[in-house]
């Protein structure tokens, strides 16, 4: 039994890096995004990645019944498709990347403190 527990505790260790890993990487995308002239398939890029991150955290965060962030995530993913995409001025989708990878370093911190102890099933 106590194999098993040691196991559990390391894959959600394990899960929770991969977790911070995943919107660490998001963030970095949009604040180059925010910060740099690029190419338009960046933008593209930026907009698939963003909305597969969002949908997987919207999903992560409704299994552990985490609503606000379902919500959070759910518009993030609505606001950067690619399939029917929103069309702002530049500004403004700086201004977009910023608060969105501002919000989502917030929620690493939280996930970070609230949740050092990992729980065992």
């Amino acid at each position: 039994m106590l194999k098993d527990d040691s196991a559990n505790l390391n894959r959600q260790k394990m899960n929770k890096l991969i977790d911070i890993l995943l919107k660490l990487g998001t963030i970095v995308i949009l604040i180059v995004a925010a910060t740099t002239k690029q190419q338009y398939s960046y933008y593209t890029f930026v907009r698939w990645t963003v909305l597969a991150t969002s949908l997987y955290f919207a999903y992560n965060s409704y299994d552990r019944k985490q609503i606000g962030l379902v919500i959070y995530f759910s518009i993030i993913a609505i606001l950067f498709n690619p399939f029917k995409p929103f069309w702002f001025q530049k500004e403004t989708w700086h201004l977009v990347d910023w608060v969105v990878s501002v919000i989502t370093l917030i929620t690493i911190y939280f996930d970070w403190t609230n949740n050092s102890k990992p729980k065992v099933i």
